[in-house]
């Protein structure tokens, strides 16, 4: 790409990769760059403006949030093919800070020590032993034999019944959703999303001219839209969906008065039981629309999710499939397949089952040990995250904020219980066994600091 970028640092007090990342979405907004062009390099672009690569990297880690920019793998970063219309209302992105912090319990991500990195080497070097698969840009469908492989594992594991036409690989929910979205039969275009929400999925539906609210699924009500988007084991909520909640959601597909997109975040973490099928194997399958990711089971960065169309939608992808790229690469796609059908994933996930159960009961000792009667536990079964409720007087937001002065990186939730108290998530997913009591004794030690 060779065009010139005129962007200067201004003395405003907003960190440099802001002002660079609300730059490039002024570009866009004002046509001087087009849907479909490639911005530079990170390299490039740090060498053309001066700036470091942890700046350009974090400003495009926001275009990227904000539905602007697509990270394509091995091939860069290219501007999306849609933009919004007209200007709409949106709540601000959470951006996540650069710092790192001391004890970071908020982060989701798995516990990377737990991943055999010589396994999927392994499957990752057949793969490039194989030279036809290093040509073209691969099936925009995702490839067929990882598709087969997904439609086995995905009944194994969580009930979920398809055949292999019906899965759409790519590089993560947002790719996902600008393919599904066009696809949706419904009248009106509102979509509406269970407490607190999905900042990045409500994004792409704004993009596409979309209304966005939220529903209480324990609540069934005619003025439920046609669209609503649930992630049964979601932890920002605080809990896993009741069992009155799946029936009036599954019953709500049954009549067809809905479709349902079901985002089957940590579904196959619990730990006191056998983790629940996802919705998709009791409701109607011609209203559920099932998304599985991967990111939670083996690792961050490798970023392919699927979802799985109802029967009747095939028609309508099959005419606007030639249109599209695939976005997740064909050389993970095909290991991931080999990864699975070898038998790598399941025992790896019942590894993971065990560690997180061990991590959970040791957050629980501590927790107890430390704050005592100050701690009230809401939800210990399923996710990453164990719930809970503190005594202290301040708000759960003013009581984070006093965290992460002192470097501790805890999640406040809206209440979604009686508890009168502050809630929180603390998740045991990223943080290392041996800092769980130190991060715990810390924690107090801020939240009780004057």
């Amino acid at each position: 790409m060779t065009t010139t970028f005129n962007f200067k640092a201004k003395k405003d007090g907003q960190p440099l990769y802001k002002q660079l990342a609300r730059y490039f979405r002024d570009e866009i907004q004002e046509d001087h760059l087009q849907g479909g062009d490639m911005l530079p390099s990170i390299r490039k672009l740090t060498k053309d403006l001066k700036v470091s690569r942890t700046t350009v990297e974090a400003a495009y880690e926001i275009l990227i949030d904000q539905g602007y920019v697509q990270n394509l793998p091995s091939r860069g970063f290219r501007i999306t093919l849609t933009k919004p219309a007209v200007p709409v209302e949106m709540p601000p992105l959470q951006e996540e800070s650069f710092h790192r912090p001391s004890f970071n319990f908020a982060n989701h991500y798995i516990d990377t020590t737990t991943f055999d990195t010589v396994l999927w080497r392994r499957a990752i070097s057949r793969v490039l032993h194989s030279p036809d698969t290093l040509s073209g840009y691969g099936d925009p469908q995702g490839e067929p034999r990882l598709r087969e492989v997904l439609a086995r594992y995905s009944y194994q594991s969580r009930g979920v019944v398809c055949r292999p036409e019906q899965i759409l690989v790519g590089a993560g929910l947002q790719s996902l959703l600008s393919i599904l979205i066009p696809l949706l039969p419904v009248e009106e275009k509102r979509v509406s999303f269970e407490a607190p929400g999905f900042p990045q999925a409500e994004w792409m539906f704004h993009l596409m001219g979309w209304t966005t609210d939220r529903y209480d699924p324990a609540v069934p009500s005619k003025s439920w839209p046609e669209l609503l988007v649930v992630s049964p084991t979601n932890p920002y909520k605080g809990r896993a969906l009741s069992e009155k909640e799946r029936s009036n959601l599954i019953v709500a597909t049954q009549f067809e008065r809905v479709y349902l997109l079901e985002d089957d975040y940590n579904g196959e973490f619990r730990y006191l039981h056998h983790p629940v099928p996802a919705l998709h194997s009791f409701g109607n399958r011609e209203r559920i629309i099932y998304v599985g990711s991967f990111s939670r089971t083996m690792l961050p960065s490798l970023r392919i999710s699927y979802l799985v169309l109802p029967e009747s939608f095939l028609p309508r992808f099959q005419k606007i499939a030639p249109f599209y790229n695939q976005t997740s690469s064909t050389v993970e796609q095909l290991a991931l397949a080999s990864y699975i059908e070898e038998g790598h994933l399941t025992r790896h996930v019942k590894k993971l089952r065990n560690r997180y159960r061990e991590k959970s009961v040791l957050l629980q000792d501590t927790l107890q040990r430390i704050f005592g009667k100050r701690v009230t536990f809401l939800s210990l079964e399923s996710g990453l995250d164990l719930h809970i409720a503190l005594s202290y007087e301040m708000s759960a937001q003013a009581l984070a904020e006093k965290a992460s002065q002192h470097s501790i990186k805890i999640t406040p939730i809206t209440s979604s219980t009686d508890s009168k108290k502050p809630e929180f998530l603390l998740s045991f997913a990223g943080i290392a066994k041996e800092d769980i009591a130190p991060g715990i004794e810390a924690l107090k030690k801020a939240l009780e600091d004057s």
